[in-house]
């Protein structure tokens, strides 16, 4: 990044160890992220994508142990009118139905 002549702001490199601690400070400090990179003397956009990284490296993805309930055995119901005519109720959505007949 080229600095405009006759400027006065002057580039600083952050060390990696200094990098490390800044967003746990900021998370202790209670400030909004511009009032803390302006405190200090960070680029907000470049304190920002530190934070960003920092978020990703500490949540790394993994699978989850979970136990699903085990479905209550499908009941059904069948009413037979004679020959021709069966009524068949098999559906767990349909519980007030069986409790009818």
């Amino acid at each position: 990044m080229k600095t405009p002549p006759g400027s006065s702001a002057v580039l600083r490199r952050t060390t990696a160890a200094r990098r490390a601690k800044l967003p746990a400070a900021f998370e202790h400090s209670g400030m909004s992220t511009a009032a803390f990179a302006r405190q200090y003397h960070l680029n907000y956009t470049t304190f920002c994508g530190w934070r960003h990284r920092r978020g990703h490296a500490k949540t790394p993805l993994a699978f989850a142990e979970v136990e699903l309930p085990t479905p209550a055995p499908a009941a059904e119901l069948v009413i037979e009118l004679g020959t021709p005519a069966r009524l068949r109720l098999h559906c767990e959505a349909q519980p007030e139905k069986r409790q009818r007949f």
